[in-house]
């Protein structure tokens, strides 16, 4: 088995002609015409084994023994799966034997193998329980492809893309130092993307590099340990000498109001176009096939523009929050969340906010910095309800957004990423007796958080999950702006400056 290196990604625009738009568009779909032969195949196999007896048999085993895995019944799934052809060797196989047909001009060997692990990950996804079932893509859907080297089939050589008798230059900047990072280092295997931006297709070739990422200089790597608390609509970090409070990708808001507004237009187009298909009360009638104006395509281009705007700027958002995190330091600790859950209660604020996305990237970059992201069970830590001074815990309701006990008056999103520094790594439990003994340095550092907090809230729309009363109306206008100053500043509790970092 080939040892795994780490790897980084290097994205290149190319310099596409008409023709060669037209070559690749042909390429992608004979590609989503195979990838669905392949997800349909395991589909099968996959049907097939859990109808048979065997693997009823083999549900009754017990999962764990003493706390453990059990291996053997993890032994006879996969000899299970190995007599009904449900591998992804076997899968790819069956990818390359269909290949030998009008496919074999547009899709190389090797991509067609790629095409086939990815189906059937999809479906060994569906198999585990990990997912209700698997997606086949529309027409125009089918996104990317690639290769397994950089040797046959999509191939990057001379700063040009060599793809079965295309030849595609590449735009390169000389003066981007991570593009030029990118081209010192051994190419693994090339991707081939295409992005809709405007309306048009725009296509780039991704290097799949052998290596690190480049380290930006500017984004330092700290060494304390940190606590974590990410919520639908805040984030709290507490380090050894700094701490924050802010609101969870609020500058996302906005680009969430115009997609609303055009998603509006949407519906009213729609239903002008097509008036018989709706009840009396707006409900849809069932079997009834609609017809979209040239206004309504219009307007679903500017929605996906949309869409793509917004998805970058969270992506760039979420960036700057890890980094200034990492910046803290690399030895993080967090709750770890059913975000699943999450989505049926806050389903918006999740969709814009996509706090597993962020978590995941915190992850990467945490461990690429030599560090780890520590999530620990929320049933035993309690964090949220625990006190640690009386060590007494008390349930309380999500409106409920300040800890108040033993004379501590906290905002309950910072006191629970405090709390999640203080847990214990090898026993998930929280150490008690840690938390008092960092309390005393910490508990200013904290009021001061919340004090830098408060004034950034001000002339804001401050969400509830704060906690801040008094801080603007709904109508928009300041309620006691300098008595909400003198309060934030009073929330201050004095501290050698030595010790004290404001970010």
């Amino acid at each position: 088995m080939r040892s795994e290196t780490p790897s980084f990604v290097t994205e290149l625009p190319l310099k596409t002609t008409s023709a060669d738009e037209a070559t690749i568009l042909i390429r992608l779909d004979t590609g989503r015409q195979l990838y669905h032969a392949c997800l349909g195949e395991a589909l099968e196999r996959l049907g097939l084994i859990q109808q048979s007896k065997e693997y009823q048999e083999i549900q009754k085993l017990p999962k764990t023994i003493n706390g453990k895995q059990k291996k053997e019944r993890t032994k006879a799934f996969n000899d299970l799966n190995r007599k009904e052809g449900f591998t992804d060797y076997d899968i790819q196989h069956y990818a390359t034997g269909i290949r030998n047909s009008w496919m074999e001009e547009h899709i190389h060997a090797h991509i067609a193998q790629k095409l086939a692990t990815r189906a059937f990950k999809a479906v060994q996804k569906k198999a585990f329980g990990k997912a209700k079932n698997v997606r086949f893509k529309g027409k125009n859907q089918m996104d990317s492809l690639e290769g397994k080297n950089n040797e046959t089939g999509l191939i990057f050589r001379d700063n040009s893309l060599y793809w079965s008798g295309l030849e595609i230059p590449c735009i390169i900047d000389q003066d981007n130092d991570l593009i030029a990072y990118g081209l010192n280092h051994k190419v693994k295997y090339c991707r081939i993307v295409r992005r809709k931006i405007n309306g048009k297709n725009r296509f780039y070739l991704q290097l799949v590099n052998e290596g690190t990422p480049c380290q930006n200089p500017k984004n330092k790597i700290g060494t304390e340990g940190v606590g974590l608390d990410v919520g639908t609509g805040t984030i709290a970090t507490v380090a050894d000498t700094k701490a924050t409070l802010k609101q969870f990708c609020g500058e996302l808001i906005p680009d969430q109001k115009k997609k609303r507004k055009l998603q509006r237009k949407l519906d009213r187009s729609l239903r002008a176009t097509n008036p018989d298909n709706y009840n009396k009360n707006g409900t849809v009638k069932k079997g009834k096939k609609f017809k979209k104006s040239n206004r309504y395509k219009t307007i679903s281009k500017d929605l996906a523009e949309t869409d793509r705007i917004l998805a970058a700027h969270r992506k760039s958002l979420h960036g700057k929050d890890i980094n200034e995190i990492i910046a803290m330091g690399t030895q993080i600790k967090t709750e770890k969340v059913s975000y699943k859950g999450w989505q049926k209660r806050y389903g918006r604020s999740i969709n814009m906010r996509a706090p597993s996305m962020f978590m995941n990237s915190l992850k990467r970059k945490a461990e690429n910095a030599g560090g780890y992201l520590f999530e620990f069970p929320t049933p035993t830590t309690k964090l949220s309800q625990i006190c640690h001074i009386c060590e007494q815990a008390v349930k309380k309701p999500l409106s409920k957004r300040w800890h108040i006990c033993c004379g501590i008056r906290m905002q309950r999103d910072l006191y629970s990423a405090f709390l999640a520094k203080c847990v214990d790594k090898e026993t998930s439990a929280l150490d008690l007796a840690r938390a008092k003994d960092l309390w005393q340095g910490l508990e200013s550092i904290l009021s001061d958080a919340i004090s830098r907090a408060k004034q950034t809230a001000i002339g804001k729309v401050c969400p509830t999950s704060f906690g801040f009363k008094g801080i603007q109306s709904q109508s928009g206008s300041l309620v006691n702006p300098v008595r909400i100053i003198s309060e934030a500043m009073d929330a201050v509790i004095p501290l050698d400056e030595s010790h004290r970092e404001l970010i």
